[in-house]
C-alpha cells in the first residue's frame, strides 16, 4: 500500500468535517447502531453507559489523568 500526502486549506477541512457529520447524521437515522457498529464495540458502548449510570467514573484534568 502507498502512502499520500494531502494539502488541505483550513476552510477545505472544516468542509470535509462538515461533510463527515452530516454522513454521520444520516447514518445513525437511516441505520440501527447494530448495523453501524460490531459486536465489539457494542459491548464496550454498553459497559461504558453502565459505568456512567452507576457514578463509576473519574473526571480527569490532563492527559496523565487519563491514562493512570
Amino acid at each position: 500500500m502507498s502512502t499520500i500526502a494531502v494539502t488541505l486549506t483550513e476552510e477545505q477541512l472544516n468542509k470535509v468535517i462538515e461533510a463527515y457529520h452530516t454522513i454521520q447524521v444520516f447514518l445513525s437515522k437511516a441505520l440501527s447502531p447494530n448495523e453501524l457498529y460490531n459486536s465489539e464495540f457494542l459491548n464496550g458502548l454498553r459497559a461504558s453507559k453502565e459505568n456512567i449510570r452507576r457514578g463509576d467514573v473519574k473526571e480527569v484534568d490532563s492527559f496523565s489523568d487519563f491514562i493512570s
